[in-house]
């Protein structure tokens, strides 16, 4: 583990990004996918899987099991008319392969870095923002559509939302001090957060969050979400870039409209993709209006980590 600095107001040389992989990598209590999680994402892939394959992987995890019949029965998947579903297989064919898998990935997130002694940032407001990026990247699929030349589902376009910013989970974990440092050093000179981790822990959440996607062997797009969430152009995968600026516009709106608290105080957005997604303030005002009556989703979903 990184060690923490003896006081906040000391200032930490930031180590080589190398080494830092490496002190993550030999980590003895990095966290992992469980193998639940592992193995769900195969079957799914698999054409040939039903829902009582499914269903019978999940039964092996008892917590993401619990979390997919809650999910199955809130106000947003429940029939209008009908009994509640206490049985996952009907719970699988009613919420699909692809949610319930976003469920159980969640669920393994949340849990994954679930304790902390001394917090950085409300670990609460940390997840609401992560996700209503993800509620508000699915609406701005909905509005952008001519804008975008990507077959994104909006499981997919949803699951990148909530996991764009888990880069932030493995510094408070593994580097508390000096991540501690960098938000309250942006937060003074009024700038993005990233910038600050680049000089006190030697990378950014998005070079941390893509490692540790790659460790977990998340999809590619996924993967390239969390790298390249604040500078989508960069991307060396263009096909995956139209899903990387719903991502990049809804964390910025998320941010501007105080839905959550990410540790970033002085969010930024690249003014080329704004233009390319044919943002205009009416627009996200149209957006914000439908986000609104979307948000109650978070609630549902922020239990998902308690």
């Amino acid at each position: 583990m990184i060690p923490e600095s003896s006081s906040n107001n000391d200032v930490l040389t930031a180590r080589d990004p190398h080494e830092l992989l490496h002190i993550f990598e030999s980590a003895e209590d990095l966290p992992t996918l469980p193998e639940v999680a592992i193995h769900l994402q195969e079957v799914v892939n698999d054409p040939d899987s039903s829902a009582k394959d499914v269903a019978a992987i999940i039964e092996e995890d008892p917590a993401i099991a619990t979390r997919v019949l809650k999910m199955v029965n809130s106000v947003f998947y429940a029939p209008a008319r009908g009994s509640e579903i206490t049985h996952l297989q009907p719970a699988i064919s009613r919420l699909g392969f692809v949610t319930v898998t976003n469920i159980a990935l969640s669920t393994s997130i949340f849990k994954a870095f679930s304790r902390n002694q001394r917090p950085v940032f409300d670990r609460r407001e940390f997840w609401r923002h992560s996700i209503t990026v993800g509620i508000i990247t699915t609406v701005l699929q909905d509005f952008c559509q001519d804008q975008i030349n990507q077959q994104i589902t909006r499981d997919v376009a949803h699951l990148s939302g909530i996991v764009h910013d888990m880069g932030k989970i493995l510094f408070e974990r593994y580097a508390n001090g000096e991540f501690h440092q960098a938000i309250t050093s942006a937060r003074a000179a009024d700038i993005s957060t990233i910038k600050e981790e680049a000089r006190f822990i030697g990378m950014g959440h998005d070079e941390a969050g893509a490692w540790l996607a790659g460790k977990w062997k998340l999809a590619q797009e996924i993967k390239d979400v969390i790298r390249w969430h604040h500078d989508p152009l960069s991307c060396p995968e263009v096909e995956h870039q139209p899903l990387i600026k719903l991502v990049h516009m809804a964390d910025y709106i998320c941010h501007n409209q105080g839905l959550g608290d990410s540790g970033n105080q002085s969010p930024t957005y690249d003014n080329r993709v704004r233009e390319e997604l044919a943002l205009t303030p009416e627009k996200i005002a149209e957006i914000m209006d439908v986000v609104e009556e979307e948000a109650s989703k978070s609630e549902v979903l922020l239990s998902l980590s308690e």
